[in-house]
């Protein structure tokens, strides 16, 4: 009896690893791909740059699937977004072109709101 509780707990650990669920992305981790680009990428043009966090809440989320010039392009982000570039909290407005979860964003820009 207790060989097949072990067995078939074995079997479904086995299961729920193995299951494309287990992998499956979802916006909130592209989103956090951009926020880590674009404070990358304000960073190495203003050593100030003190943060950037997007807003969540407001985020419009549009698939796109397509090229770009020679670059592909899945999913375009916008929304609205704080910015810290060393003279203080800004209310901005952001765009981010997204690759994929595998290749990442490509592109991360910012506007006044």
């Amino acid at each position: 009896m207790a060989v097949r509780f072990i067995a078939a707990g074995v079997l479904l650990a086995a299961m729920f690893l193995s299951s494309s669920a287990f992998a499956q992305r979802n916006k909130f981790d592209g989103l956090r791909q951009c926020e880590r680009n674009g404070s990358a990428q304000f960073r190495k043009h203003n050593p100030q740059f003190r943060r950037f966090v997007i807003d969540r809440a407001g985020v419009s989320e549009d698939k796109y699937a397509d090229r770009i010039g020679t670059q592909f392009v899945s999913t375009v982000y916008h929304g609205k977004a704080m910015l810290d570039a060393g003279s203080g909290e800004k209310n901005v407005r952001f765009i981010c072109l997204h690759a994929g979860y595998r290749r990442g964003p490509l592109f991360v820009y910012t506007m006044a709101d």
